[in-house]
C-alpha cells in the first residue's frame, strides 16, 4: 500500500480545544476533520477563484 503524503501545521490552543470537542462530540478523527476542510477549502478556491489573503516571497536568496 502505498503511503499518501502528509502535512503538519499549528493552531492556536482555543482552535485545538475547539476542534478536539467537535471531533468528541460527532466520534470523528481530527484528522478527518482537517482532511475536510482542505477539500472543502480547494473546493472553493476552484469554484469561485478565491484571492488568497497573503503574497509570500519566492523561495532563494533573490527574495530577499
Amino acid at each position: 500500500m502505498a503511503t499518501r503524503p502528509r502535512i503538519s501545521i499549528s493552531v492556536s490552543e482555543q482552535e485545538y480545544t475547539e476542534l478536539s470537542a467537535l471531533a468528541e462530540k460527532h466520534r470523528i478523527s481530527l484528522a478527518w476533520i482537517g482532511r475536510r476542510a482542505i477539500a472543502e477549502f480547494l473546493e472553493r478556491y476552484r469554484e469561485r477563484s478565491l484571492q488568497l489573503p497573503l503574497t509570500l516571497p519566492t523561495a532563494g536568496p533573490e527574495a530577499q
